[in-house]
């Protein structure tokens, strides 16, 4: 499996060989991906990367797939890192930026987890995937399991964005909608994956929709001329993509790739209400406790017990950075701001980025002369539903404007 090594859990540093199952997870832990950096580093030469695909494949050394050549692609990755200096000034950061995710084919940053997960769970013989999704990932997976010829299961709530419910139904996938409470879907996948003998694809149950989100990290890196910036200010659901990102720079580092140091703070963005991280964070507990009272706005960011809760705390206390929580008019606001300032239309959830940075700042986390990049992991156009109407006027053909 080109450089990969083994595979190990984060937390009980269990390893297995890349091409067996592993172990039962433990609470809060998960596998991943292990490779063989001394090798790798002495093989590949980290500028010819500058000549591969504009998608996350430029990184097919850096990822488990067997035959990447062959993979489950719609073209996701290599999104724009895009300077937002008016939105920095409004906001008080002026060297911040903007990692666009919105860009990926299903309009999120999902698509990056669905596309290496699908192409090394097709190599390993998997037919049906299934999960709980509160919409961008089961729309991400609904495509390209459609793309990959596996079926998809997806589990989502009442709530669900029509964008995201109409590209898990119409690319096939055999869509269940969960008529009541949140907390409950994922107990009800565990139980339809034994029943039935599907893979559970869920957040941080197998190791490979890690590898897909890591490529973000790799990508900020590289758009950044091969450094890091001071602070990374992430929307926090399961922890998945935060736990991703800095698997991503530790191996950089461990290359050679870019200087060792202290990785950048990171900030982590939760809703009001559900915020289990956010809690945790403030109790000084190493891992969270179950959300019961979920009040958030259709969309991301409704994960009541988060898998990578464990992996996330650490993070936060390692890099000293935080975590925030935005209210549902804050995030609002934020989406306004960002679309106002920048033309960027994120969103609601990637926007509690925007409005989050704002208190770490006033805490003095961040600093003014930072450099700071947002993590906009979606596109406002999955969730256009979830916003207000638009104020606008009518006119009739005899009227001026």
């Amino acid at each position: 499996m080109g450089y990969v090594a083994d595979i190990a859990y984060w937390l009980s540093g269990v390893a297995y060989p890349a091409d067996r199952s592993g172990a039962a997870i433990l609470s809060g832990d998960f596998p991943e991906v292990r490779y063989d950096l001394a090798r790798l580093r002495g093989d590949i030469d980290r500028d010819a990367l500058a000549t591969g695909p504009a998608s996350l494949w430029r990184y097919a050394s850096l990822l488990p797939a067997q035959r990447p050549d062959e993979a489950v692609t719609l073209g996701e990755g290599w999104t724009p890192l895009l300077a937002v200096p008016r939105l920095g000034d409004a906001l008080g950061c002026p060297h911040l930026l903007a990692k666009d995710e919105g860009r990926n084919p299903s309009g999120t940053f999902k698509d990056r987890g669905a596309a290496v997960a699908l192409t090394c769970h097709r190599e390993r013989g998997v037919k049906t995937v299934i999960h709980n999704s509160s919409g961008n990932a089961a729309g991400a997976m609904a495509l390209y399991a459609a793309r990959a010829g596996i079926r998809c299961v997806n589990l989502v709530p009442d709530d669900v964005l029509p964008a995201s419910l109409q590209q898990s139904v119409l690319a096939g996938a055999d869509t269940v909608i969960l008529d009541g409470p949140w907390q409950a879907s994922g107990r009800i996948v565990a139980a339809a994956a034994e029943r039935h003998g599907w893979f559970n694809i869920g957040t941080l149950r197998e190791p490979y929709r890690l590898e897909g989100k890591k490529t973000m990290g790799y990508e900020i890196a590289e758009q950044l001329g091969w450094t890091l910036p001071d602070a990374i200010v992430y929307p926090t659901g399961g922890g998945l993509g935060a736990i991703a990102i800095y698997k991503a720079f530790r191996e950089l580092q461990a290359l050679g790739w870019i200087a060792a140091g202290p990785l950048p703070k990171l900030i982590v963005t939760q809703y009001e209400g559900c915020a289990p991280i956010v809690r945790a964070f403030r109790g000084n507990a190493d891992h969270a406790t179950l959300w019961e009272d979920l009040d958030v706005p259709p969309g991301g960011l409704k994960s009541t017990r988060p898998p990578g809760d464990r992996a996330v705390l650490a993070l936060l206390r390692d890099t000293a950075g935080t975590a925030v929580t935005v209210s549902t008019a804050e995030a609002m606001e934020a989406a306004a701001l960002m679309t106002r300032t920048e033309g960027l239309f994120p969103c609601p959830e990637s926007a509690t980025t925007a409005a989050g940075l704002r208190q770490a700042l006033a805490s003095g986390v961040v600093k003014r002369g930072d450099r700071v990049v947002l993590l906009v992991t979606g596109s406002g156009l999955k969730s256009v539903e979830a916003f207000a109407p638009a104020g606008v006027r009518r006119i009739g053909p005899e009227d001026a404007i």
